[in-house]
């Protein structure tokens, strides 16, 4: 097996919906040799704040010496970013040993009617993973809930949730009390559970719950927090925040942006100090290092331009919070939200805009534009709503109105942050092609079916580039390239609003006839 195959393999269980009951994933797991009975657990639940949480106990405890496995979703630009050991990706040979591994039952289920899905197979995935690499601590971001969630086939050693707010509510419950109850089940056997939730959230998960550990500000009511968070304010593009608990307080500053991360990192600096023996200056050196791509990003100066995967009423609060701190003129949004989410409190939520340019991500539950428009044209939301088809498209446009002293905001899904960034983070790689041994390999690396490789390797043995994109762009490539000479071989791993490789073979002068091709276009 090939890894383009065991990709999509995973991918295909896409079409298999969210559901309650974790009785899939343990039987899958069993089917593996429950790799998971032996792993030290931190599981990290929350309506937000989750992912940057996980992510500030994963480098906190690396600075601490453990060897570490993050498991967190969704991911940016490789399904691979949802499996790390260490701070690598999990490797493409380990996610084809664990599908040809795994594929037998995964049909067997799906013969019998309940297969696993794309979340509890890459959480199996992960719990193998960090089995065979004989982690210290496994760090895993919870999907929805806690409950039924995926992730609690494990017994924590310790556990959190961050916050709580209206999400999933056919599945978790109508109100914030019942979906606090619903996430409490992560609670650890012989550890208080860390919350940094308040009011009727917190008043729930007590109810639940026997040891509540709390993080908050201290300012919130009576009832003085276990772990202090205090934000002290913006340095530059660093969050400045203190913690503090009975007999220990930090300083420390965050590459992550806003208020709200001080929440996040009182209760990481909670959980930790429950799992090993770290020392002040070992939370603060690792929560300094805990960047979190896509949360809050700062990708330019002139205009502003902010990405922030913000995907709830909540996130966006807290989006619009951050961004307060900012002094800038006017506002152009971009806007993509998936199409089972609160589109008109999420607008309530933002910053009224001079313009929002509505679009669609490439996901496959995105809403239609023009519905999105429609929600920031009623009430005082915008100066002007316009629509366009993609997110680079809307960006392009967003960029080329703002003047140098105005704010380019991209929010509403994680999906649309990722189709952004490829702005910046589009990596175009030459490579050094001396014969046909090195033009399969580049072929190889890149994913490319072993036919295509073999049709293809002779044509390598000129100028070879290598880039990542959408598989639309993809195509895109392919077609001008063919029609000034050259050839392109693309990554044969299927799945809509993935990024896939693409290998660009030609002479000089046929990439400079491409060039002058795209120029100007917007792909």
């Amino acid at each position: 097996m090939e890894f383009h195959e065991a990709a999509n393999f995973l991918f295909d269980l896409r079409r298999y919906p969210s559901r309650k009951g974790i009785d899939a994933t343990r039987s899958l797991l069993a089917h593996l040799g429950d790799p998971h009975e032996g792993l030290t657990c931190v599981q990290i639940a929350g309506s937000n704040g989750k992912g940057s949480t996980a992510r500030m106990v994963e480098r906190v405890l690396r600075e601490a010496g453990l060897d570490v496995g993050l498991f967190t979703s969704p991911h940016l630009a490789d399904v691979r970013e949802r499996v790390r050991i260490n701070g690598r990706k999990v490797t493409k040979a380990a996610v084809t040993e664990f599908v040809a591994a795994a594929r037998a039952h995964v049909l067997d289920a799906a013969a019998a009617g309940d297969c696993p899905t794309f979340f509890e197979t890459t959480t199996a995935l992960a719990l193998w993973a960090f089995d065979r690499s004989d982690v210290d601590v496994a760090v895993l971001e919870v999907g929805i809930g806690g409950r039924y969630d995926a992730t609690s086939v494990v017994d924590p050693a310790a556990s959190a949730v961050t916050s709580v707010s209206l999400e999933h509510t056919e599945m978790l419950g109508d109100t914030v009390a019942e979906i606090a109850r619903d996430k409490a089940q992560v609670a650890p056997a012989d550890r208080p559970l860390v919350t940094a939730t308040t009011g009727e959230a917190l008043a729930a998960i007590r109810e639940e719950v026997d040891g509540v550990l709390t993080v908050a500000d201290g300012d919130g009511g009576d009832d003085e927090p276990d772990v202090r968070a205090r934000y002290e304010g913006r340095d530059g593009i660093e969050s400045r925040v203190a913690l503090s608990g009975s007999g220990w307080a930090i300083d420390a500053r965050l590459p992550q942006l806003g208020p709200h991360q001080a929440a996040n990192a009182g209760v990481a600096a909670a959980l930790c100090r429950q799992l090993a023996d770290v020392d002040e200056r070992t939370v603060a050196s690792g929560l300094s290092s805990a960047h979190w791509p896509g949360r809050f990003e700062v990708m330019g100066r002139e205009p502003l331009t902010v990405l922030d995967g913000a995907h709830n009423p909540g996130g966006c609060e807290a989006t619009a919070a951050t961004l307060d701190e900012f002094d800038y003129g006017d506002l152009h949004l971009v806007f993509a939200a998936m199409s089972d989410k609160d589109h008109d409190a999420m607008a309530d939520a933002l910053p009224r805009a001079r313009r929002v340019y509505a679009c669609r991500t490439d996901a496959g539950r995105a809403e239609d534009p023009e519905v999105l428009a429609r929600v920031f044209e009623s009430g005082d939301r915008a100066g002007a709503v316009e629509t366009t088809g993609s997110v680079p498209a809307a960006l392009s446009a967003a960029l080329g109105a703002a003047d140098a002293g105005d704010c380019v905001l991209v929010v509403g899904s994680l999906y649309g942050v990722a189709e952004a960034r490829e702005r910046w983070t589009r990596v175009e790689v030459p490579k050094s092609v001396r014969d046909r041994a090195d033009a399969k390999a580049a072929l190889d690396a890149a994913d490319v079916a072993e036919a295509e490789v073999e049709r293809l390797r002779d044509e390598g043995v000129h100028r070879v580039l290598k880039t990542r994109v959408r598989p639309r762009r993809a195509e895109a490539l392919r077609r001008e390239l063919l029609s000034v000479g050259g050839e392109c071989a693309v990554s044969d791993v299927e799945a809509r609003g993935e990024y896939v490789d693409a290998v660009l073979l030609g002479t000089l002068a046929e990439f400079e006839r491409l060039v002058d091709r795209l120029d100007g276009r917007e792909s």
